[in-house]
């Protein structure tokens, strides 16, 4: 397999943790920087898919040095931090279902710690908890993000964009999912996963976001604005939050560190992992129009 076209300036779709970002520092690899950075100055566009909030990956899009636009929390916020040209889409939970789900008595007495998020304000029930705090860089709250520390029930108001539930042990576990399963309209569950990292914690973490909110429908919405066709689109991931977003574009790319269940969908698989810049070297070799 080989790249056709090569005159066209493409859309490059990049997830951060496991593929962009080596696990042992958190950093981008040299050679994924230099190519990412050169597939810039030649005309692609290149946007950061990430599960993570803004705050966390703000450094990372500086470094790259970016002006497009960013999708957060799995594509439940996607926004322009540059131009500001883009108006902000967020698919939120809204409140009554936030207050419902907080409130149900067994899950009420299953939580440990309960982190609640929109793009401008965050709150955690404790903020001892360093599992969660380090995760969502709670330190980096800036100036122009409301950081709330307290009961939810009492301090949240408003819509938000993920809920985190951690819970008090693992006997706890399906009892609270069979409970979050009438919410299933509403919100999207995945379990000891925090936006396609594995959770390091030693107790559960649930975490919950708006149903419609996918990479692969922030693929559409970001191939729309930068007039691209999807066929035409390039996008690397590792993990099953990658597996719609993969899935929609006409070149998606599983990282060889990945899940084997997003390989069996992906278009192409890297030759090296996160860790050896597998990214990089893939684009370099996709964008000379190599065989692959």
């Amino acid at each position: 397999m080989k790249l056709r076209n090569l005159d066209k300036q493409r859309l490059i779709l990049v997830d951060l943790d496991g593929t962009t970002l080596r696990d042992k520092d958190d950093e981008i690899h040299e050679h994924t920087k230099k190519s990412l950075i050169k597939a810039k100055n030649d005309g692609h566009k290149i946007c950061i898919v990430t599960g993570r909030p803004w705050r966390a990956i703000q450094h990372i899009y500086e470094e790259l040095e970016l002006d497009t636009i960013v999708t957060n929390f799995d594509g439940a916020h996607i926004h322009d931090p540059k131009k500001q040209e883009f108006k902000r889409i967020v698919f939120s939970i809204n409140n009554e279902i936030i207050q419902a789900i907080i409130s149900e008595p067994e899950i009420e007495e299953s939580v440990e710690n309960i982190l609640i998020e929109y793009y401008d304000k965050t709150l955690i029930w404790n903020s001892d908890d360093k599992d969660l705090f380090n995760f969502f860089h709670l330190n980096d709250i800036g100036d122009k993000e409301k950081f709330i520390e307290g009961d939810p029930k009492v301090m949240w108001t408003g819509p938000s964009t993920n809920i985190v539930l951690k819970l008090k042990n693992n006997k706890r576990k399906n009892m609270v999912l069979r409970k979050l399963a009438k919410y299933q309209n509403a919100v999207k569950i995945q379990s000891d996963i925090l936006y396609g990292v594995k959770s390091t914690s030693e107790k559960p973490v649930i975490t919950l976001t708006n149903k419609n909110a996918t990479k692969g429908e922030a693929a559409n919405i970001l191939a729309q604005y930068y007039n691209k066709d999807i066929r035409d689109v390039i996008a690397f991931g590792d993990q099953l939050n990658d597996f719609e977003m993969l899935q929609k574009v006409g070149h998606g790319i599983a990282m060889k560190n990945g899940s084997d269940s997003l390989k069996f969908v992906a278009k192409g698989i890297t030759y090296k992992t996160n860790d050896e810049g597998g990214l990089g070297l893939y684009l370099d070799i996709m964008l000379d129009g190599r065989e692959l």
